[in-house]
């Protein structure tokens, strides 16, 4: 299988590159606006198949991408993709809009291609074993908090999409749909520096979504309380259940550098799902439809704004 790697930038560097360069079965051609990018890449990787023109890499017959692009140019790639039948993955945010993705999944489907969005915490070993030693207790609270030690987005929105989306699709992991109640958020002239979001879920419970930028390392946690059991997820490293008379931890091992930890990252269990999903021709779990229901979500908290500190 010919497999295109679309953008050449971070994630693609760090994650993608090089768990894909060691999958047998499939050669790879990349693909890059900066042919500096370009060589450097093909050279690192002795790639042989590489271009700065997208055309040119339909030509060379590719069956399925990897789109690792700037977010505000991932439906015009994905839909040029798409129309050549061309399976695609998608980093997430799958696009800016929901109804950009929710276009792009009608796509995918009219072709009869596989679309799927790349939020590979979905994917990372201790999340799954979590959702499953959850199962289906009921909740009556959750949180979901990520912190970042520095500012780096003007609007919530972006803040949203490019960031707090990883733990937006979390929520909808670990609690199914819900209903956004409000969103508390905390700026600056220039940034936001915190926000707050409160969901109604639809089997009763609430979860809250919480970002802050200001803390003195990153943190991920996600916590669930509900039916005399609590949950605490510090997020691909460690897992912790209480019940009134049993508690179980457990941890992951693996080092913190990169490329030591992309496994339990979930990297290689998304692209590992992509690839068995274009084999079977099945819908992947972050298919291009549920990523809709992530970004209408996400859209929802930036809509419902109640409380704005600056």
């Amino acid at each position: 299988m010919l497999i295109g790697i679309i953008g050449l930038g971070d994630i693609a560097k760090k994650a993608y590159l090089p768990i894909l360069t060691s999958v047998e079965g499939i050669d790879l051609a990349i693909c890059s606006r900066s042919p500096e990018n370009v060589t450097r890449v093909q050279n690192q990787y002795r790639i042989s198949r590489a271009t700065t023109s997208l055309n040119e890499l339909f030509q060379m017959g590719i069956q399925a991408a990897f789109v690792l692009t700037p977010s505000d140019i991932h439906a015009a790639i994905t839909t040029q993709l798409l129309e050549h039948k061309v399976d695609v993955f998608l980093e997430k945010p799958a696009t800016l809009h929901s109804s950009d993705t929710l276009a792009l999944a009608q796509l995918a489907d009219a072709r009869g291609r596989v679309l799927m969005v790349g939020f590979n915490r979905r994917y990372a070993p201790l999340h799954i074993t979590a959702r499953q030693m959850w199962q289906d207790l009921p909740i009556g609270m959750a949180l979901f908090q990520k912190y970042r030690t520095s500012v780096y987005h003007p609007r919530l929105e972006n803040q949203y999409q490019d960031d707090t989306i990883h733990s937006i699709d979390m929520a909808r992991f670990f609690c199914g749909e819900g209903e956004v109640v409000n969103t508390i958020q905390y700026v600056s002239p220039d940034y936001i520096l915190g926000a707050a979001s409160t969901i109604a879920l639809e089997k009763g419970g609430y979860a809250m979504v919480i970002t802050g930028l200001q803390a003195g390392s990153w943190q991920e946690t996600y916590t669930l309380h509900g039916s005399g059991h609590s949950m605490i997820v510090d997020a691909f490293s460690r897992l912790r259940l209480v019940g009134k008379k049993e508690e179980i931890v457990q941890e992951e091992t693996y080092a913190s550098s990169w490329k030591t930890t992309l496994e339990g990252r979930g990297f290689n269990g998304e692209i590992n799902h992509f690839l068995d999903c274009i084999n079977r021709r099945s819908q992947p779990l972050t298919s291009g439809w549920d990523s809709v229901k992530t970004q209408q979500l996400e859209e929802q908290m930036v809509a419902r704004v109640t409380h704005t500190q600056v």
